[in-house]
């Protein structure tokens, strides 16, 4: 594993301790705005993060199949296009039709 893989994985786990175990232990009570700008931007950051980590990996491999995949997921997203799973969906898709052809 490269720095970049172990870094994913550390900043991965360290925000599911922060959104999921802590809160179990813990009875912690964030202020109400400290909670609604973690429920809109973790998850959000868990996600960036997870296509940062593949998109990154693949560019190593075939980058122009790579960056389509990469637009059509982030243009799905932006336009709120189908969800999450159609976002993923359609860059995954993407990256198989153009690196198979």
């Amino acid at each position: 594993m490269n720095d970049g893989s172990i870094t994913a994985i550390a900043a991965l786990f360290a925000t599911s301790l922060l959104v999921r175990v802590i809160p179990v232990l813990c009875n912690i009570q964030f202020p109400t705005k400290l909670s609604k700008w973690m429920e809109n931007i973790l998850p959000l950051a868990v996600f960036l993060n997870f296509i940062t980590y593949i998109f990154l990996q693949e560019m190593q491999v075939s980058p122009e199949p790579a960056l389509a995949s990469l637009a059509i997921t982030v243009l799905l997203a932006y336009l709120n296009i189908g969800g999450l799973f159609a976002g993923v969906f359609g860059g995954c898709f993407t990256y198989y039709l153009l690196s198979t052809w």
